[in-house]
């Protein structure tokens, strides 16, 4: 039988959080910005459900959507050494 070959470690560089929390507040400007207004439109004095709805919406938005266009747009940036 044969055996399993062993996983090899490749070296990651993890971009700094200052950089990651800068996309972050780029990311989420548009959307919080404009979802809950929108959904304050559709569910007038409707607060909580206006914050739930935007929140399900925003964050599978920036987790799928927004931060790997991010990420691949500012990748030279993120790959760079601080100096």
């Amino acid at each position: 039988m044969k055996e399993k070959p062993t996983p090899v470690s490749v070296p990651c560089h993890q971009p700094a959080k200052y950089k990651m929390a800068t996309l972050l507040y780029i990311g989420l400007l548009a959307p919080v910005y404009f979802i809950p207004p929108a959904l304050s439109l559709m569910f007038p004095a409707q607060h909580f459900l206006v914050a739930a709805i935007a929140i399900a919406i925003i964050v599978p938005l920036m987790v799928y959507a927004i931060m790997p266009l991010l990420s691949r747009l500012f990748a030279g940036w993120l790959r760079a050494p601080d100096l």
